[in-house]
This record gives structure tokens, sequence and C-alpha cells, in this order.
């Protein structure tokens, strides 16, 4: 489990990167600045709810789509995922994460 977090982690911070950069806690979960919770916190409440966060993902998942196709391939995925990371978000075992794949793994680790 604790890989899976850093995976959603790493991707998460991949997709706040720009232009903003977000640290990673020893638990492997993301401490947001006040610019990252400003973004993500559409209804300024001050909370980032599910559907914001599951948002958020939906649109991190197109900016990471490079080519379009409405998958991810390993290519257009951080560098440091692991094989082993990699197979466990492909649950159909097709060599690429489709966006119901990346969305049901990183709502998996919300914790809002």
């Amino acid at each position: 489990m604790k890989k899976m977090l850093t995976l959603s982690a790493a991707l998460t911070a991949l997709a706040l990167a720009a232009p903003f950069a977000a640290a990673q806690s020893s638990q492997g979960n993301i401490r947001l600045s006040p610019a990252q919770m400003q973004r993500l916190d559409t209804d300024k409440n001050g909370v980032v709810s599910q559907s914001e966060y599951q948002a958020f993902m939906e649109e991190s998942f197109a900016k990471l789509d490079t080519n379009g196709d409405g998958y991810l391939s390993k290519s257009e995925l951080p560098k440091d995922l692991t094989a082993e990371q990699f197979a466990a978000m492909d649950t159909n075992k097709d060599g690429k994460i489709s966006r119901a794949e990346f969305i049901k793994q990183v709502m998996k680790e919300y914790k809002g």
C-alpha cells in the first residue's frame, strides 16, 4: 500500500508541479501550499472535497495524456514509476492506463 501511496503522491505532485511544487510527507501524503490549496479548493471553503479532488485529477489525467489518446503510456508517466506500480494501476493488463484506471487509483487515496 505504501508504494501505491507513493504513486498517487508522485502523480499528484507531477500534476501540481507547474507552477507549484508539492511536498510529500513521510506517509506519502501530499501537503499543499496555500497556492495549491487555492487552486484545488474551488468553492473556497478551506477544504478540498472529494468532488474537487476528482475534478482536479481528471484535469491532471488530461495533462499527462500528452498524445490525447485517452490512455497513459509508460512514457507519459513519471520516470521513477516502477514496473510494479504501473502494473498495479493497469488492472486490465493492456499495457496502458485508462482514465477509469487512473481515477480509481487516485481516488482510493483521497483523504479529504
